[in-house]
C-alpha cells in the first residue's frame, strides 16, 4: 500500500526526463532508433565477400610456393653443416685420444668400426661399413669413458688405456656423442688405423639420404655422404 504513492510521484518525474532527453517526442525516438539499425547495418555489410576471400586464398598459395622450397633448403644446408661439424670434432678428439695413449683405438677393440651410441644404422649400397652394433664398438667407450673393450668396467690396466704415465687417457675428450642430424649413427673404420692398412679412415655419416655411397676403401666422397678423413 505505501509503494503507490511513489509511483504517482515519480511518474511526472520520469516523463520531465523524457521530454528534456527528447524533447521532439515519439518521432525523436524512431529517428534516434533507425539511426541505431542503420550504423549496425553498416558493420554486418563489412565483412569479406567470397571474391576477397578467394584472392587472399590465392595469394597465401603463392607466398607458400614461392617460400617452401627456399625453407627446405635451409634446412637441409643447417642439417649437412651440422653434420659436417660433428665429424670433425669427433675427428679431434679421436686425434686427441691417439696423442695421449699413443694408441690406435683398432688396437683396443676387436671390432671393425667405431658407432655412435644413439641413432639407426644406415642403408650402405657399398656393403662395406657395420650393419648393426655387433661389429661395431661405441664411440663413447673410447672419447667419454676409458672403456674400449665394452666390459662396462673402465680404467682397467690391460684392455683399456693406460690411465698412468707420459701416455695415458686423459679423457673425456667429448661430453656427448649423439645420431648424426639424420637420425644414423656416425661410424669410424678403425680397423684401418693398425696393422700397415693403407686404406683411408673415415669419421662418416651417410648424409641426407641415409645410404652410404663412400666404401671404406674409397679415397674421396662419393654421392651425398659427409665425412672426414683421418688418415
Amino acid at each position: 500500500m505505501s509503494k503507490r504513492p511513489n509511483l504517482t510521484i515519480e511518474a511526472p518525474r520520469l516523463a520531465v526526463r523524457l521530454d528534456r532527453q527528447f524533447p521532439h517526442g515519439a518521432s525523436s525516438l524512431t529517428h534516434s532508433a533507425s539511426r541505431l539499425t542503420s550504423h549496425a547495418s553498416r558493420l554486418t555489410d563489412k565483412g569479406f565477400t567470397l571474391i576477397e576471400i578467394i584472392v587472399i586464398l590465392a595469394v597465401i598459395s603463392i607466398l607458400v610456393a614461392i617460400l617452401t622450397p627456399t625453407v627446405l633448403k635451409f634446412i637441409d644446408d643447417a642439417q649437412r653443416s651440422s653434420a659436417a661439424n660433428s665429424v670433425q670434432v669427433i675427428a679431434a678428439a679421436l686425434n686427441d685420444l691417439i696423442k695421449d695413449t699413443g694408441k690406435f683405438p683398432g688396437s683396443k677393440t676387436s671390432k671393425n668400426f667405431l658407432c655412435s651410441k644413439n641413432g639407426d644404422f644406415a642403408t650402405d649400397s657399398t656393403s662395406t661399413w657395420a650393419p648393426d652394433n655387433t661389429v661395431c664398438s661405441n664411440l663413447f667407450d673410447h672419447l667419454i669413458i676409458n672403456d674400449p673393450d665394452g666390459n662396462g668396467t673402465p680404467d682397467e690396466s690391460v684392455t683399456d688405456y693406460r690411465t698412468s704415465g707420459k701416455r695415458r687417457y686423459r679423457g673425456p675428450y667429448l661430453s656427448s656423442i649423439d645420431e648424426d642430424p639424420f637420425g644414423n649413427v656416425f661410424q669410424v673404420n678403425v680397423s684401418t688405423l693398425i696393422g700397415g692398412d693403407k686404406n683411408p679412415t673415415w669419421v662418416i655419416s651417410a648424409g641426407p639420404d641415409g645410404d652410404f655411397q663412400t666404401a671404406v676403401t674409397d679415397k674421396e666422397l662419393s654421392g651425398d655422404d659427409i665425412g672426414i678423413r683421418l688418415k
